[in-house]
């Protein structure tokens, strides 16, 4: 039988050979002729196990066995011919139909750090081992970090980060930041919708991770990116590192993605704006629920800030120095971190009186100054100073974390009240609300340099 077939396909010139599979070439004249021989090729164990194709301008059809039925498809439609001789015909969707739906979307890919897969203290160490790998996160010879991480934070780090996360971690979905992100893509997902656009979450220095994303993409025939960054200040170790690690994934590829980063948008009205209307819902219209405003921002490194300087002669080389943005500090965190708490007191009515900006989270290490303030140093300055009732709010942050839930939401307020203060307030962050999802938008809209199609 399988003679007979390839003696009738090469006769005809129908069959097209090419290393195990054979594919049918069919064009309307030889349509009937097919027809009849469909008696004959039911019983044939004929699979093919390519693709379907097309870039010839020709239609190649696979010859499949149905049983009882003999079905000869493209890439389109699937024909059919029972044992009665009688003809159905189909519409199939395909691979390539999939992708030219895609043709012309846009990925947008919203990165943050990321979190430890579970609490188990081997995935802490793991995430943190990943995490303080960084060359822009520990910005020391590549030797010396590894014996300071192996040989040191690794040792105990693991175990008590570990028990911080237990008191922030979500039975059911996990750490805050990674849910706290997919919601907001999926917010941001139905505002814009699907036709114009995907939204995906990516992290750092865990899962879902960067690279994965972008294989995502592109398996989707998706070749243009906005790259955005959930970091209103830009950091080194932050929108640097995760800028560099989509470069460098990017750039594996032969056709590499057209990639458009969002910059730093720590003065953009969309964010201030957003920011002090969750202020005011959680302290009040005139924050009457505090005394005074604590703006916390996570803390890096000085020499962070003093390579960002090119003149050498601006950061930290005076008191002032970010007293406003300039042509040497523009790329500065503390001058940007104190540039968004000036627009963020303007907003909110505040005199320079009523509120207090500092940095947390450092790192201790020997030999290594972070910017100052320090945060846990201000609680207790403002409640020794007669502070009862304090509101904080974490802007350098879009997302809850183990950094504001855990560090000032439970650290923080003991340290305030161990000093003598009565009230703490914690302003979430933005997360996935209605108002962070418009200023989303806006912030996409004037940062793109095409329209922003399907937003409101």
């Amino acid at each position: 039988m399988q003679a007979m077939l390839l003696f009738v396909g090469y006769s005809c010139k129908l069959l097209h050979c090419k290393g195990n599979s054979c594919v049918m070439r069919i064009n309307s004249a030889k349509f009937r002729y097919i027809h009849g021989l469909s008696q004959f090729i039911q019983r044939a164990r004929l699979t093919s196990s390519r693709k379907l194709l097309d870039t010839d301008g020709r239609q190649k059809w696979h010859m499949e066995q149905v049983a009882p039925f003999v079905t000869y498809s493209n890439s389109s439609k699937i024909t059919t011919f029972t044992q009665d001789g009688k003809l159905s015909e189909h519409l199939r969707p395909d691979s390539r139909s999939s992708e030219l739906r895609h043709k012309g979307r846009t990925g947008v890919l919203l990165i943050n750090t990321g979190s430890p897969a579970s609490l188990d203290v081997s995935d802490v160490r793991e995430y943190l081992r990943r995490f303080l790998s960084d060359g822009r996160v520990v910005d020391l010879h590549p030797v010396l970090r590894f014996l300071v991480l192996n040989l040191f934070i690794l040792r105990t780090r693991p175990k008590e980060s570990a028990a911080a996360y237990s008191n922030i971690w979500d039975s059911e979905r996990g750490s805050p930041l990674i849910y706290h992100c997919l919601d907001m893509a999926k917010c941001l997902q139905e505002k814009l919708g699907e036709e114009h656009y995907d939204i995906r979450v990516a992290m750092q220095f865990s899962d879902p991770s960067i690279p994965e994303s972008l294989v995502y993409f592109r398996q989707r025939g998706i070749d243009r990116i906005v790259l955005l960054p959930l970091f209103p200040q830009y950091a080194s170790s932050s929108t640097g590192s995760c800028i560099e690690i989509a470069y460098r994934e990017a750039s594996k590829v032969y056709a590499t993605p057209y990639l458009h980063v969002v910059p730093a948008f720590y003065d953009h009205d969309a964010y201030i704006s957003a920011y002090a209307q969750m202020i005011r819902k959680h302290l009040g219209e005139n924050l009457e629920k505090c005394d005074h405003l604590l703006i916390s921002f996570h803390g890096v490194p000085e020499k962070h800030c003093i390579r960002t300087d090119e003149t050498r002669i601006h950061c930290l080389q005076f008191e002032d120095c970010c007293g406003r943005i300039t042509q040497a500090n523009r790329n500065c965190y503390r001058a940007q971190s104190f540039e968004t708490a000036r627009l963020l007191s303007k907003k909110l009515g505040l005199s320079e009186a009523n509120y207090t900006v500092a940095f947390q989270s450092r790192l201790a290490a020997a030999g290594v100054e972070w910017i100052k303030p320090y945060t846990d140093q201000v609680l207790v300055t403002l409640a020794q100073r007669g502070i009862k009732r304090l509101g904080v709010v974490v802007p350098s942050f879009i997302a809850d974390c183990l950094e504001t839930l855990e560090e000032i939401g439970i650290r923080g307020k003991e340290t305030f009240l161990e000093a003598g203060g009565e009230e703490f307030f914690l302003v979430p962050c933005l997360n996935s609300s209605p108002i962070w999802a418009e200023a989303l938008i806006r912030i996409l809209k004037d940062s793109c340099p095409w329209e922003l199609k399907g937003s409101h």
